[in-house]
């Protein structure tokens, strides 16, 4: 009966070993994600001059197609990014701004 705890025993610290080395290796392989945050030195394409959308624009239901675009900068109380740029090009100002999740945008594309 001891013996059989004691196999056991030494299967579970096997197991948790494997496990253990596992995940290691899994780490060492695959680098961590930087998570960015707004307190971070950002690139200087970042200090473009902000415009910020009015109300009317948000409640636009119908933006015209044309393509001038604008770099759509997300609101940090309202999504959570994992890496620079926090923000998606979008064709246009009204395009931008009907995303509830853009706080503000800057015109050209976004930086890579």
């Amino acid at each position: 009966m001891k013996s059989d705890k004691a196999t056991l025993f030494a299967l579970i610290l096997f197991l948790l070993l494997i496990l253990l080395i596992g995940f290691i290796a899994y780490f060492i392989t695959h680098p961590v994600i930087e998570i960015y945050t707004p307190e971070k030195k950002l690139p200087d394409d970042k200090n473009k001059e902000k415009a910020f959308c009015s109300e009317s624009s948000r409640s636009t239901e119908v933006c015209t197609e044309i393509y001038a675009p604008v770099c759509g900068w997300f609101d940090s109380d309202k999504i959570r990014c994992v890496k620079y740029p926090c923000a998606r090009t979008y064709s246009s100002s009204c395009h931008a701004c009907a995303d509830e999740k853009v706080g503000y945008y800057t015109y050209g594309e976004c930086p890579k």
